[in-house]
């Protein structure tokens, strides 16, 4: 497999499901042996933890200096201190994108907040990432439903605030078809599932659009690797190295100081 940017990992404790690489030195043993240059890796305890800054902050110093990882600060925008916690984050802790979870922190896109972020993080430079769910909803604790965000949020989100990038992490087929033609919207393909998938997701949103992502540990990585073994008819060389590595470079883009 050829080197590429995972643009969709986590790392820390699931209380539904028990995850192997839970720390960031398993994670990076476990990507890199598979082929993975760069990983972005979130908290998985910042989205539960009443205050996420909690698991965002131990993440940042454990992967602080490490190139492999890029930390994503996962951030509540119905706590009073938001704003506090993502000026620390960008400006103290290195975090080099935001993450949102509206279905777990139970506000919709169309939050007044939301767009504050969504403002905050075009004037940073840094992506905004949208995670639209954390498992396939049949695969839910029967006393934890929690609904994907809707991806019409997203878009719309997305076309009010076009000055700065968006990725939607864990989007599906459905999903994808709401983002084409936004420009500021990428998509990780994590939970893309189709046969030949990759080619018919460029169908849908074109390869300037996906980056490679795979939910790990959560989702298994060769699942989402195996979405990259298509045929060079279907998928050319160019194609996939801009999927693989260089959509998730524009992306990231450069930190404005």
């Amino acid at each position: 497999m050829n080197p590429v940017t995972d643009t969709s990992v986590f790392s820390g404790q699931w209380p539904f499901r028990k995850l192997p690489y839970r720390t960031p030195g398993e994670l990076k043993e476990h990507l890199s042996g598979r082929g993975v240059r760069e990983a972005w890796v979130s908290s998985l305890d910042a989205i539960l933890y009443p205050d996420p800054m909690h698991g965002n902050v131990p993440l940042a110093e454990t992967v602080a200096r490490d190139p492999f990882f890029v930390p994503v600060a996962v951030l509540d925008v119905t706590l009073a201190k938001w704003r506090r916690d993502a000026r620390e984050c960008l400006e103290q802790r290195e975090f080099r994108a935001l993450k949102l979870t509206p279905n777990y922190h139970s506000y919709p896109l169309t939050d007044p907040n939301a767009a504050a972020l969504a403002d905050l993080a075009g004037e940073a430079g840094v992506p905004v990432c949208i995670q639209t769910r954390m498992m396939d909803e049949r695969a839910h604790h029967p006393l934890m439903k929690v609904p994907q965000v809707p991806a019409s949020e997203i878009a719309a989100l997305a076309r009010r605030h076009p000055r700065t990038r968006f990725l939607a992490c864990a989007a599906d087929n459905g999903m994808l078809k709401a983002f084409a033609g936004i420009e500021n919207l990428w998509s990780e393909i994590s939970f893309v599932e189709n046969r030949n998938t990759l080619f018919k997701a460029i169908g849908v949103v074109g390869a300037s659009r996906l980056v490679f992502g795979t939910h790990s540990p959560l989702l298994y990585f060769e699942a989402s690797a195996a979405k990259l073994d298509s045929d060079p008819e279907d998928v050319s060389a160019e194609q996939l190295e801009t999927v693989c590595v260089k959509n998730a470079t524009e992306l990231l883009g450069a930190r404005k100081k």
